[in-house]
């Protein structure tokens, strides 16, 4: 550290000025050139460090290569760099300057030193270098913009206006711009620059919203709340598919009272948004009284029938949706969306009876038949029916043989009742109707780890994390099965072929908590790489502090590093977690290494007592009776 420190010292000493050390000799164009060759040297040097982290070394490097060529922007430019990377500011603002006067418009390092001036709280010379900047790009509105912020900074508000002229004379903007330039006119108090500038883009494009809204929020201003509402009314008219003017239209409403001319004047699909709006503002008199002029207006559509029941289910009204969604089906018997939503809405309170009628009353009608069954099916296996769930897929099937996703569920169903070759066929007939979806090959891999086929499992496995496209949920399966496969087939080479996947699922997924634990715990277990163990449980238990499997494999990493007492505050920990509805094996685990735990801080009846709790859940293991025998002999 202290060597690294001297040398960050030694650099900054150098380069005090940014500049050269020795000027080039007048020995010629060949000196002149070899000094140029020789400073590209060193400046790939730099490039070799910087690839290996090493900034001071590229730093000591790069100044070299200015010694020799002190007229080159590239090595200057380079160098501010690098001192930002090493945190040195003041040196990179320096250089970024040396770098620009050498000349050219080096757009991307002007727009670093604007920053790196800013974050040294040099508003002004950022606002400065900024005003350089335009005369490169002088219609870059987003350059007009910062300069605009910069100016209220410091101070210069009055500079906004005749910069954003400057900008209207040089270039005719697009409207969301124009729009922007007179949202920033107005947050400084230019409200009749402003105001000019909405309506000139109004008149121009009507379907501005954001000029309409713009407009309103400047009335608003005034104290001009009826104008406002209704250049907020415009807007939704203006912008059928935006919800912002209803976002603020419903901020205006106070009560009752101020829907009346709205509810009265405006169409079923403006009164939605604004239905939306105000129930998401919490204001539920209203929104009800929004949604219930729609029903009396009789939506004309399913999607707005089904925008409407929405509202309901999100304020839990479960009986009026229920009622919505009966009438919507009258007048529309033919829409496979309604069927689904209702089907949905019963499932949700638990009606699973009422659902299913509700799918069958579908397909009755000229619907789409095969997603009916399917939601259907689903229902089924929710409620633990896998054998009634198949007879409606085989239904399904008999009339869509080439739907891939019921051969999925239908193999699904079998692997719930342990029927695995059957389930493989239908997983194998779902991938070749199918052959991108990651799906299939998942659920084989795991049919054929429980037939013990470990080889054909990890294949189809890796088959699934190659087309997932996320890949964390198919790594994951992977990575255990090859885990497993290991420990099956007494083949160590497994271990290495888990901790890669693994690996590869956390450099997509750093957070998954299921992942990290699986893998210290791993590590634990074959009791390598203990301090990475640790790490990784860590960052597990930071995810989920309360997981008593987490703590159980922070306790067994800690009593592999013979850290007895740290393993026993975990352990204790994930014995408080455990719940009866957990798995036996994971309970017998947790049990057997609080046995182990205790026996070797010297608690002989404690470790009898967790041997003995673990035999009663795997009554048949040898290793069991043997280490309770061992504890008991040490009681004795």
């Amino acid at each position: 550290m202290r060597a690294r420190f001297a040398l960050l010292t030694a650099c900054a000493v150098v380069v005090s000025a940014c500049g050269p050390m020795a000027g080039l000799s007048g020995s010629g164009n060949a000196a002149v050139e070899a000094r140029r060759q020789r400073a590209m040297e060193y400046f790939v040097k730099a490039k070799v460090q910087e690839a290996q982290g090493d900034y001071l070394g590229a730093i000591g490097a790069l100044r070299s290569a200015a010694d020799l060529d002190p007229t080159s922007p590239t090595i200057y430019a380079q160098l501010a760099i690098d001192y930002e990377r090493t945190g040195d500011l003041g040196m990179a603002v320096r250089c970024a300057r040396r770098a620009l006067s050498r000349g050219g418009a080096q757009i991307a390092l002007r727009e670093k030193l604007i920053h790196w001036l800013e974050s040294s709280g040099d508003a002004r010379a950022a606002a400065s270098e900024l005003e350089k900047v335009l005369r490169y790009e002088p219609g870059e509105w987003r350059w007009y913009r910062h300069l605009a912020y910069l100016y209220t900074e410091t101070g210069q508000r009055r500079r906004i206006e005749p910069l954003f002229r400057r900008l209207l004379e040089r270039s005719d903007p697009p409207p969301a711009v124009r729009a922007d330039l007179a949202r920033v006119l107005a947050s400084v108090g230019r409200l009749r620059s402003a105001e000019e500038l909405y309506r000139q883009i109004i008149v121009e494009q009507p379907e501005t919203e954001e000029a309409w809204i713009g407009l309103a929020g400047l009335e608003l201003q005034r104290g001009h709340r009826e104008e406002a509402v209704k250049l907020y009314r415009q807007a939704m008219a203006q912008s059928p598919e935006s919800m912002a003017a209803a976002y603020r239209l419903a901020r205006l409403v106070e009560g009752p009272g101020d829907l009346e001319s709205i509810i009265a004047e405006e169409p079923p699909q403006h009164l939605y948004r604004l239905g939306v709006a105000l129930a998401d503002a919490g204001k539920y008199p209203e929104a009800s009284m929004v949604f219930g002029r729609i029903v009396g207006l009789r939506p004309q559509t399913a999607q707005e029938w089904l925008d409407l029941v929405r509202y309901y289910v999100d304020t839990e009204a479960y009986a009026e949706a229920e009622s919505l969604l009966t009438r919507a089906i009258r007048d529309m018997p033919d829409s496979t969306a309604l069927y689904l939503f209702l089907g949905a809405l019963l499932e949700h309170q638990r009606k699973y009876e009422d659902a299913a009628i509700a799918y069958q009353q579908g397909l009755q009608h000229d619907t789409d038949r095969a997603r009916l069954y399917l939601h259907w099916g689903l229902s089924l296996e929710e409620q633990e029916r896998p054998a009634d769930a198949r007879l409606v897929y085989d239904r399904a099937l008999a009339e869509h043989p080439e739907r891939a996703e019921l051969h999925l569920r239908r193999g699904i169903t079998w692997a719930r009742e342990k029927q695995w070759e059957e389930a493989l066929a239908s997983y194998a007939a779902a991938a070749d109707l199918d052959p991108d979806d990651a799906d299939p090959h998942l659920y084989r891999g795991l049919a054929l780890e429980q037939l013990g086929r470990w080889h054909e499992a990890i294949a189809a496995l890796r088959l699934a994390a190659e087309l997932d496209s996320s890949a964390t949920r198919s790594l994951f399966h992977l990575a255990a099965a090859q885990e497993q496969a290991g420990r099956a087939l007494g083949d160590s080479s497994y271990f290495a072929a888990a901790v890669a996947s693994f690996e590869q699922l956390l450099a997509l997924a750093p957070n998954d908590a299921y992942a990290l634990n699986y893998l210290g715990y791993m590590f634990a277990e074959a009791g390598v790489r203990l301090d990475e163990a640790v790490s990784l449980l860590e960052r597990a238990l930071a995810l989920e502090p309360d997981n008593g499997a987490f703590l159980d494999s922070m306790a067994w990493a800690r009593f592999r590093r013979g850290e007895f007492e740290q393993a026993s505050v975990y352990m204790q920990r994930a014995l408080a977690h455990m719940d009866a509805q957990d798995e036996a094996e994971e309970r017998a685990v947790i049990l057997e290494h609080a046995g182990e735990v205790a026996q070797a801080l010297g608690d002989c009846r404690a470790a009898c007592a967790h041997f003995e709790a673990a035999l009663q859940l795997r009554a048949d293991d040898p290793r069991l009776k043997a280490k309770l025998r061992a504890a008991q002999q040490g009681c004795e």
